[in-house]
């Protein structure tokens, strides 16, 4: 018989306090009798000692709440709340006197999976209203006098409507059943309660823990870092839900408790055969982990083969035996067994070997265990360091996931740096912030790998910048530095001696300019880099000549070469030949040659500007061989294959409007052709070199002269191209096979400087 507890001086209207039954860390319970309504109650008391406490003090109030707005058959319901004008805040619940979940082992899946399903349903509700438990265990899933799931102590939970009170550095929950999230402070969801469901799951099936460990500190790091436990092979079946509830990531886990409900009456569902029967184990006294408090030992036992029974037959719950009537309880357990029970367990539905034991009735004996620091298991030095292993374990978490520096806060440098500024000699945490930077360098040469060189270079300039956010040693990475700088001086070479840029190459030289911004090397190499040529680049040669660099062509035949912009014009060749070749007559219209017509005095007016005509081709050749004497560099006459090259490379028209071809203006002139362009250039002869420009930054090339080419098919020299007396009818691409000692007044040359 329950003592009253006068000593307490503990009043509450219309309430006589009975006993104590429960004590935690911020409030005690007490079981009562309402006198109004002769009805036993439990009493949740907030203890005098934190009433100051503000926060505290509100989230006791907010539980009341919290629960009241939870109107469901098995969440456990408030009779009244109420802070009275002492200060004194309580308010009073259902005395359940029938067990909790942590109490029976169920020996059928049916038996458990009906439990969980209720379980489910309450929790269901809860979140629907935005309720989060986040105290899910054995000890709050209590049972009514009817056998139905009452979900209990909602002290720390958190809704929508209620602001979070906990500290930041507070753990709120019970160890062996709290997920990775909540343990490491992180945002929490319903999915939170669904991970603690999922450690009840395998509880209930295996009789363990899902992780054990000599403290609460080793079983909050497990939860974190330990791969999912397995089964044994006869609960295979429930794996799946097992590995789903206790996903380490939220977004892994089902997504409600309505699908964890379908899942779970899927097994049942899925079944072939006949749930066991449950057996009898002398073991169950072994497995109770209270003592029963009001009952002699064999009322107890009764209590237990009773509730064995009404658990088997999943009927109604038989009435408690009358003074101790073990014997007709056991007649009456024995006549329920099954007759025909099967020798062996079928692996879809094994038996959970579970057993049910007696509850205490003082009820909510380890009730607002939330508090980690308040169990008494752990000292500050210890919660110190359970904090700083958890951001250790988030911090390589987030490596691994790739999240190096963003986002901000949320990172692995970040995570690291926490901790080395309170550890400043924490070498673990040091070695992680360096391993963000090799880290960096995988996704770098992953990237490059792939040919993403923009991604590359994002990346490096992410890596610079956590170099230098962190103050890393850069020597560090000298071994990956040095193999980018390797690779760059390679590719750079190589596109400087072919003459062709390349984006690798130039990816590879703003990543090493990032990693070594003071390496004067570096320098060298862009500067060579950027000298590499472009296809119409035009520098400057020698004797006033403008050369045009032109790269080979696709068929491999040629080679890279340098050709002049314009032709040779009067004034350059003169600097050469002075009053040579003056007795070499030149030909006109192809008539006969003109007697003391050279290229000094040509048929025609010219300037020094124009291009020189009347020079044969070996004329032509001995200019290049003076030039290359006077340059010491290879110059010669093009080949009638690069003449073709350049005029499929150079745009031009063919009309006079755009070229010095013949046109109207030589009404007067004839013979220089039959079928003159209906258009007028201005010019009757030859035009002042760079008159007309083409692209490619090659000038005068249709039109004005033709020109002197080598290695003609018909012949050692011909004219390539079409001149001041071309007309209609004549294109660019035109040959003709001259002897190499003949002048005439519609050619001259350019030269080609090989590379």
């Amino acid at each position: 018989m329950l003592k009253t507890v006068p000593k307490l001086n503990l009043s509450i209207p219309d309430h006589t306090i009975l006993d104590k039954i429960g004590e935690g860390g911020m409030s005690a319970v007490y079981l009562g009798r309402q006198i109004s309504l002769q009805r036993k109650v439990a009493i949740k008391v907030l203890k005098k000692l934190v009433m100051d406490d503000k926060s505290l003090a509100e989230r006791f109030v907010d539980e009341a709440k919290t629960v009241a707005l939870l109107d469901h058959p098995h969440i456990i319901s408030i009779y009244e709340a109420k802070k009275l004008p002492s200060g004194l805040a309580y308010f009073t619940m259902p005395y359940l006197t029938h067990g909790d979940l942590g109490e029976i082992i169920c020996t059928n899946s049916d038996h458990l999976i009906e439990l969980l399903c209720q379980i489910c349903d309450g929790l269901s509700h809860a979140h629907k209203h935005g309720v989060i438990h986040r105290d899910l265990k054995p000890e709050n899933v209590l049972f009514d006098q009817f056998g139905r799931i009452k979900i209990a102590d909602f002290g720390i939970a958190i809704s929508k409507k209620a602001k979070r009170k906990t500290k930041e550095t507070q753990l709120l929950g019970s160890a062996h059943y709290m997920s990775p999230e909540q343990i490491q402070s992180k945002e929490i969801d319903h999915r939170s309660d669904i991970y603690s469901l999922g450690c009840i799951i395998y509880e209930k099936l295996t009789g363990d823990h899902v992780y054990t460990a000599g403290n609460d500190f080793s079983i909050l790091m497990s939860h974190i870092n330990k791969p999912v436990p397995e089964l044994p092979k006869a609960l295979a079946v429930w794996q799946p839900i097992i590995n789903q509830c206790l996903a380490k990531d939220p977004e892994d886990r089902y997504q409600s408790v309505e699908a964890l409900k379908d899942a779970l009456l899927e097994i049942r569902y899925n079944k072939t055969k006949q749930h066991q029967p449950i057996k009898a184990a002398p073991a169950w006294l072994t497995t109770l982990k209270k003592p029963a408090v009001a009952m002699g030992a064999l009322a107890t036992l009764a209590v237990l083969i009773m509730a064995v029974l009404w658990l088997s037959s999943s009927g109604t719950p038989p009435e408690e035996p009358v003074n101790g009537n073990l014997a007709a309880a056991v007649a009456a357990a024995a006549d329920q067994q099954p007759e025909d029970e099967p020798e062996e367990t079928p692996v879809d539905d094994a038996p959970l070997e579970l057993t049910i034991g007696v509850i205490d009735t003082a009820g909510e004996g380890d009730e607002d265990a939330e508090l980690v620091d308040l169990t008494g298991n752990l000292d500050n030095e210890q919660i110190n360091e359970m904090s700083l292993e958890v951001t250790l374990a988030e911090a390589q978490e987030l490596l691994s996931k790739y999240r190096l520096t963003k986002p901000k806060g949320d990172n692995a440098a970040d995570k690291f740096q926490q901790i080395l500024l309170e550890y400043p000699d924490h070498a673990e945490a040091q070695k992680g912030l360096n391993q963000v930077g090799v880290y960096y360098f995988r996704l770098i040469e992953s990237k490059l790998k792939d040919q993403e060189t923009a991604d590359a270079l994002k990346h490096t300039r992410s890596l610079v910048s956590y170099i230098n956010e962190y103050n890393i040693d850069r020597s560090l990475f000298e071994r990956q530095v040095s193999e980018v700088m390797s690779t760059t001086d390679q590719l750079v070479t190589q596109a400087v001696n072919n003459r062709r840029k390349n984006q690798r190459a130039e990816d590879y030289l703003a990543m090493a300019a990032l990693l070594l911004p003071d390496y004067e090397y570096i320098s060298q190499l862009r500067q060579n880099y950027q000298a590499i040529p472009y296809k119409g680049q035009r520098t400057a040669g020698p004797r006033g000549h403008q050369l045009v660099f032109m790269p080979a062509g696709s068929s491999g035949n040629l080679n890279d070469f340098q050709v002049m912009q314009s032709e040779v014009t009067v004034a350059q060749f003169k600097a050469f030949a002075g009053e040579q070749f003056a007795d070499e007559k030149c030909h006109h219209f192809d008539k006969q040659p003109f007697f003391k017509k050279t290229w000094l005095k040509p048929p025609f007016d010219q300037a020094d500007t124009h291009p020189v005509v009347c020079v044969s081709f070996n004329n032509a050749r001995a200019y290049a061989e003076w030039l290359s004497q006077q340059t010491g560099d290879r110059y010669r006459l093009p080949t009638a294959q690069e003449w073709q090259y350049l005029n499929r490379a150079i745009k031009t028209a063919e009309h006079c409007d755009s070229a010095n071809l013949a046109g109207q203006e030589i009404e007067g002139e004839r013979k220089a052709t039959d079928n003159p362009h209906n258009c007028s250039d201005q010019f009757v002869f030859t035009a002042p070199v760079n008159s007309y420009t083409a692209t490619g930054n090659i000038n005068d090339f249709n039109g004005n002269v033709a020109e002197w080419v080598s290695n003609c098919s018909a012949g050692n020299a011909c004219a390539a191209g079409s001149s001041w007396r071309s007309g209609q009818g004549k294109t660019n691409v035109m040959l003709q096979n001259l002897p190499v000692s003949e002048t005439h007044s519609h050619v001259g040359f350019r030269l080609i400087k090989e590379i």
